[in-house]
């Protein structure tokens, strides 16, 4: 039991109340003050009687008089000034005051109390923190206002002490009630005289106090609806962006879903000369204010690169690092240029750098000046990339909020794309690294929103087109739908290669994929509604079919002829999204003879329908494959040679992870290298190579096609290194050239589905395509009419011409890979 001793004439208590109010007979302290009739009392029972004698008079006084009331609640600090309304003398006025807390109570003992007698005292006090609305609240709000003690006055109470800091003051920091938040909070609400919700009905007028408790919804005042809506601590709750996207997106009010919604655009401008979409300095100016050198500056130390050293200190940064607009307007032609074809959901004809989004605008301008390649844009992109990764991070975050209007969303989903299509465009590891988390957020926040899951929201269907007369309304309507569906795509695409590219894997459920497919391109870039309408008498169509993720029970789409190239991607995407899936739930890191996926993925019963997904694409969209952009081409033989060699392993085998795992990656390849699936991975790898070559000056290459030549250059430079002389050397199973044309069709699954043991245990009879027999059984390798043979000087020449042609290829920097090549080329002696 914990002793009290009273500081003046050393009685000892054993109950803190009765000590407290012993002390107070000593210093005549009556810090309860009633706030009616502002009398003083020492006891705060005694207030709480005296509280209920002037509610009983508010009961029998007229309706007027009710609302005027207020409850006695928080008391005011006892004063401790002579001649004040406590009439203290001037021998008690220097007795030192004792607060009636725990906090400084016991210090005026001249013994100190143990840890434990503290802890007692403090539960003693505070036992009780969050106040109950009931009967007892008179005396609970008392308590908590007479307990509000402030920091001078400890600190000068403190000094009078004849002795320093102890123990007690250690806990007492750490165990001092909460002022600032908690029980306060709620306390806060309560001392409000218009919050309507209290103990009892003393601030309900008489007349209404006779009524039923439940009244009509016009009875409730607004205040207590605003009360609680301040109160509420989860975000508001928007639903599912897919419950009515497309409803949404055609009937907001702006022009172009990348547009924000002002009605104060400057009006006179000082165009560029020659401008795309109107970029002028006004948007320069814009863009600075929001990007520039002090706003970077200040992000240099945020958390997401603040282990990364910035290239230009921040204290150098100045106006004129900002580019002019010229350079800006440039480098938005060059986006459109190049960039946009390869991922078009700008809708052109009403896209206007004036009323684009900030954040967009300058990640299309920095994708354009890494595309103009220059000394001074490379640097300011370097240099300001971080900046723009964190200010779109923040951007972003309302959307997981749902803060956003629905086209407001779609815009910044678009953002978000461009600057992780920025991060693989400048080729720096670091940039990827930080990207990741933003990644993982923008693909989360999509799939939350029912993005990849069309059928499960509202039906696009000609109604709600329909429903508007004006046929330049409707051209516009239909266009703000077509770039969110197309902005939906290129999320699919991102997930797709960002998984294929860090080999994890997809965030996107492939099963649950329901996807709306892109309307012709040709109907997308009219120029006006004129032209729009023209197209559409001429047999264009303004809706699009819903295709489902192909699977062993649904085939792949059959896609209206001629098919553009963004639907044949997409279905690409779709597939790969399940390959990568496959592989990382059943291979990665842990690899398993004979080293090709497809050995593994036909055992189980979601990955075995893999190969044959990869033999219907190439029956069904072969042609339109040869007619396209070779982007597509090149990444359906990535898909066919990653199911039929495990990437994992030769980037293992390239030194990825250090000498000891490259080491024993080889002797992996040396066994896998043996086998029919690995024969048909090294023709993939070859026309992977061929397509590259043979492709025109105005086919821009996309970052999973170089990746995906980096790749063929792994596969076929180690399995040419790694194959047996005997393999390699003419045979009576002949020769075959790597690089000839190769009737996909006619080989089917051949190499995906069986056959994976080393060759001499196949019995098959020869066939007369020399391709399925090279898969099959082996045969002498040409590659463009000069022989491979296994071992080192075969292997350096592969690799160098696939580093050359990294290095020469398209606008991403992709430099890291073909240097790694360059490495291995001049390596691989000392490993052989």
């Amino acid at each position: 039991m914990v002793l009290k001793k009273c500081s003046i004439c050393s009685r000892v208590f054993k109950k803190t109340e009765h000590y407290k109010r012993h002390e107070r007979s000593h210093t005549k302290e009556r810090p309860y003050e009633c706030n009616i009739c502002h009398k003083h009392f020492s006891r705060s029972d005694v207030l709480s009687r005296h509280a209920k004698g002037h509610n009983q008079a508010n009961a029998t006084a007229g309706p007027s008089e009710g609302p005027n009331r207020q409850l006695s609640v928080i008391a005011g600090a006892p004063s401790t000034v002579p001649g004040s309304e406590n009439g203290f003398s001037s021998a008690e006025a220097q007795i030192p005051p004792l607060s009636s807390t725990s906090r400084d109570a016991p210090l005026a003992s001249m013994e100190l109390p143990s840890s434990l007698d503290y802890l007692a005292d403090i539960s003693a006090h505070h036992g009780r923190t969050e106040p109950d609305l009931g009967v007892m609240m008179d005396d609970q709000q008392q308590y908590f206002g007479w307990n509000a003690v402030t920091a001078a006055d400890q600190v000068s109470h403190r000094a009078d002490l004849p002795f320093g800091p102890g123990p007690k003051d250690m806990l007492q920091m750490w165990l001092e009630p909460r002022t600032d938040s908690g029980s306060n909070d709620s306390l806060d609400l309560i001392r409000d005289s218009h919050f309507p919700l209290m103990g009892g009905n003393l601030m309900i007028a008489p007349d209404r106090q006779n009524q039923h408790s439940v009244d009509g919804s016009d009875n409730i005042p607004n205040e207590r609806f605003a009360k609680v809506q301040q109160c509420w601590l989860t975000p508001p709750n928007t639903g599912r962006l897919i419950n009515s996207l497309w409803r949404d997106i055609a009937m907001s009010p702006v022009d172009n879903i990348l547009s924000v919604q002002s009605s104060h655009f400057p009006r006179e401008s000082n165009f560029v000369q020659g401008s795309r979409c109107g970029f002028d300095e006004d948007c320069r100016q814009r863009l600075q204010a929001a990007f520039g050198p002090t706003t970077v500056s200040g992000h240099m130390q945020s958390p997401i690169n603040r282990n990364i050293a910035p290239d230009t200190p921040a204290s150098s940064l100045n106006h004129s690092d900002f580019p002019p607009a010229e350079i800006l307007d440039m480098a938005l032609d060059l986006f459109f240029r190049i960039f946009n074809p390869l991922l078009p959901f700008v809708h052109q004809p009403t896209f206007s750098a004036k009323k684009a989004r900030p954040s967009l605008l300058y990640v299309m301008t920095l994708v354009g000046m890494t595309l103009l390649g220059t000394k001074g844009t490379t640097a300011f992109v370097s240099r300001n990339f971080s900046g723009a990764l964190d200010k779109v991070t923040a951007e972003f975050s309302r959307c997981s909020m749902g803060l956003e209007s629905a086209f407001g969303t779609m815009t910044l989903f678009a953002t978000v794309l461009l600057l992780l299509n920025l991060a693989g465009l400048t080729g720096e590891k670091v940039h990827l690294e930080q990207c990741q988390p933003l990644y993982i957020n923008v693909m989360s926040v999509a799939q939350r929103h029912g993005l990849f899951s069309a059928t499960e929201g509202q039906i696009l269907d000609m109604t709600l087109f329909e429903t508007v007369s004006d046929i330049e309304l409707r051209w516009k309507a239909w266009s703000k739908v077509e770039s969110t569906k197309r902005v939906i795509i290129g999320l699919l695409l991102l997930d797709s290669w960002y998984s294929s590219f860090l080999s994890t894997g997809p965030i996107a459920v492939p099963d649950s994929i329901q996807l709306i497919l892109p309307c012709s391109e040709s109907l997308f870039s009219a120029q006006s509604p004129a032209q729009w309408t023209h197209l559409i008498r001429n047999g264009k169509r303004i809706l699009s079919s819903t295709i489902l993720a192909p699977s062993e029970n649904i085939n792949v789409p059959a896609l209206e002829a001629p098919a553009d190239d963004f639907c044949i991607q997409v279905v690409l995407a779709i597939v790969q999204l399940r390959q990568s899936e496959s592989y990382h739930r059943l291979l990665s890191n842990r690899a398993s003879y004979p080293f090709a996926p497809c050995h593994t993925y036909a055992m189980d019963g979601r990955a075995r329908c893999l190969p044959s997904l990869q033999s219907q694409l190439i029956i069904n969209y072969g042609e339109t494959l040869d007619r396209l952009n070779p982007n597509a081409l090149i990444t359906w033989h990535n898909m066919c040679m990653t199911l039929t060699a495990d990437i994992q392993i030769f980037d293992l085998a390239a030194g990825r992870a250090g000498p000891a795992p490259a080491r024993k990656a080889l002797d992996d390849i040396r066994e896998w290298s043996q086998t029919p699936a690995a024969r048909r991975a090294c023709l993939h790898a070859a026309h992977i190579y061929k397509v590259m070559t043979n492709r025109k000056a105005s086919d821009h290459p996309t970052f999973q096609s170089m990746f995906s030549l980096f790749s063929a250059g792994l596969v076929l430079g180690l399995y040419t290194f790694m194959v047996s002389e005997s393999a390699s050397s003419p045979s009576s199973a002949g020769s075959v050239e790597l690089m000839d044309d190769v009737d996909w069709r006619e080989v089917g699954t051949e190499g995906f589905t069986s056959f994976m043991e080393p060759s001499g245990s196949q019995t098959l009879a020869p066939m007369d395509d020399s391709t399925v027999n090279f898969i099959r059984h082996g045969a002498s390798i040409y590659l463009r009419g000069l022989p491979l043979h296994g071992g080192y000087q075969s292997a350096r020449r592969i690799m160098l011409d696939y580093a050359s042609l990294l290095k020469d290829s398209g606008k991403w920097n992709v430099k890291k890979f073909s240097y790694i090549l360059y490495i291995m080329s001049d390596v691989l002696m000392d490993v052989e």
